[in-house]
């Protein structure tokens, strides 16, 4: 093993960037001793990007990853500045790739091609980028006295100005969000190209850590480098959580070269808000939400036909989608329709789309409202592990009977910020095991969010036959309907006991309020179950959610 140190200057893992009138790229130099000349690549002049003046400092404790062949070392610097010392341990080799920001997974593809990400999610960083997506790589043979590195990414400017608030901030490539934006790509850091492996086609930039919004400022988002997109679509998510957006003239084109910087403007009045409502409807004309969602996945179109290919379904509102996804996409050939918001008074489309095992559930209205007949909504989901609500609510009166029918490999359930207080029936609702077949349930993890039950009127079985259950958490709103006839039957009674952080030994860990935790032990038995629910309070672990 031999230890070499690396000094590298101009681009840093976190940057802070000074906008004028040209992108000046970062430069990187390295040696094995502590005392290197530095050189810096000025690129031509960007006619789109009138920015000039750029700096990117290195912040003490950035990281670097130091590749070859199959090793990747980790550098650090102790002090940061326009020069930074990095140092670190790696195996002798004829030739290293030096990666800016250190990555543990990255990975070469030849000795002077690194695989990277530029992540579809991005933390805002006033007058600055995400530093997690500003990759640079460059190439470092042992003798030569400095290596640099180069920008593998592009950077788009948004301002955003004072009197807006902006949740996050979305932005895809054309018109109706069509082009490739981020993804997986590969750079040769000896020839600064850029190729592409799996791309995406939305970017958000959400707030730092512990913050609601993103502050009045600059940011810059981090791009696949392209020099013909076909224009951009640009949205932000306002204070009452409805998208606002804006689109690219037709015809128009956005030249985004590696290393150089596009503004694109301030938020302003000219974002479009997106109102209205989009209704999920289960029932009616095939194919319908669960019978499409079969056919795009490569299977039956029919309800009550055993699918095995989709794992995981997300549901997501007020977020951009693709182009590509409204109306038709191909299967096996085929063309086929994947609008899926036909439900009553529905004017804001919802779409699916099916990827590597999971079904997306989009739309740009602020919310997804189920249908009041959502009885057996993810019917024979044989393969199904993982629903994911967010920003779903439900129709006066809706009914959730049998909500899992025949999911009996599915595990986990998460209602997110859902609000289900209008749910009606939640009779047999997380009843997966296939009661015709004897196939068992493999629910592990229940969790309610905080939605209430305030019209729930039928809870009856609701979590029956749920053997295996680890985790139920109702929250501080769910109460009791009238009817909860065998609403735990079986319920957690062959899981595999538990022990807690303070050594309580359980069979399922319960969160809900003081309050239901009192009304369900109520008129126990000597064995610690009630005759009408069938709770048994020897199987859970309570712990209150006030």
């Amino acid at each position: 093993m031999k230890k070499y140190f690396i000094i590298l200057a101009g681009l840093a893992a976190a940057a802070m960037v000074s906008c004028t009138k040209e992108f000046n790229p970062e430069s990187v130099s390295a040696g094995k001793t502590l005392t290197l000349s530095v050189s810096r690549e000025i690129p031509g002049e960007d006619t789109k990007s009138a920015l000039s003046g750029t700096s990117v400092v290195f912040q003490a404790n950035d990281e670097v990853s130091v590749l070859s062949g199959s090793e990747n070392a980790k550098f650090t610097t102790a002090a940061g500045g326009a020069t930074a010392s990095f140092s670190g341990t790696a195996s002798e080799a004829e030739q290293y790739l030096v990666l800016s920001p250190y990555n543990a997974n990255a990975t070469l593809a030849s000795p002077s091609v690194v695989n990277f990400t530029i992540p579809s999610v991005q933390v805002a960083t006033p007058d600055g980028v995400d530093p997690n997506a500003l990759i640079s790589a460059g190439i470092f043979r042992p003798g030569d006295s400095s290596v640099q590195l180069y920008n593998a990414v592009g950077l788009v400017k948004i301002e955003v100005p004072s009197g807006i608030t902006a949740k996050q901030i979305q932005i895809g490539g054309g018109r109706g969000a069509t082009i490739g934006i981020c993804g997986d790509f590969t750079f040769n850091a000896s020839t600064q190209v850029v190729g592409v492996v799996s791309m995406s086609r939305i970017i958000t930039l959400v707030p730092a850590e512990g913050e609601d919004v993103i502050a009045p400022g600059t940011y810059y988002i981090a791009v696949r480098p392209k020099p013909d997109f076909e224009g951009l679509v640009v949205a932000y998510l306002n204070g009452d959580n409805v998208l606002c957006k804006r689109i690219s003239s037709e015809g128009s084109m956005i030249y985004i070269n590696r290393s150089h910087i596009v503004p694109i403007g301030s938020l302003d009045s000219n974002y479009s808000p997106v109102t209205g409502r989009a209704t999920l409807r289960y029932a009616g004309d095939a194919p319908q939400f669960t019978g499409l969602l079969k056919q795009l996945a490569g299977g039956a179109t029919a309800a009550n036909a055993s699918d095995n290919a989709v794992k995981k379904i997300v549901f997501k509102a007020h977020t951009l989608y693709s182009q590509e996804y409204k109306g038709q996409v191909t299967v096996n050939g085929n063309k086929i329709a994947n609008v899926i918001s036909n439900g009553p008074n529905s004017d804001i489309q919802i779409h699916a789309w099916v990827e590597d095992g999971t079904a997306y559930v989009y739309t740009e209205a602020p919310v997804i409202t189920l249908y009041n007949a959502s009885a057996n909504l993810f019917r024979d989901f044989a393969g199904l592990e993982e629903v994911s609500f967010n920003d779903v609510n439900a129709m006066d009166g809706a009914s959730f009977e049998y909500l899992f029918r025949n999911c009996t490999s599915l595990k986990s359930v998460d209602f997110g910020n859902a609000d289900f207080s209008k749910v009606a029936n939640w009779s047999f609702a997380f009843v997966t095991a296939n009661l015709n077949t004897g196939v068992p349930s493999a629910l592990e993890s229940v969790s309610l969010g905080e939605t209430a039950t305030t019209s729930a009127t039928n809870m009856t079985s609701m979590f029956s036959q749920a053997f295996v259950l680890k985790n139920l958490y109702l929250g501080k709103n769910f109460a009791l309907a009238p009817s909860v006839n065998g609403m735990f039957n079986g319920t957690a009674s062959v899981t595999t006991t538990q022990i807690d952080d303070e050594g309580h030994g359980m069979q399922c860990k319960l969160f809900a309020s003081q309050a239901l935790w009192d009304a369900l032990n109520v008129d126990l038995n000597d064995d610690g179950v009630n005759a009408t629910t069938l709770f048994n309070t020897h199987r859970f672990f309570f712990t209150p959610v006030e």
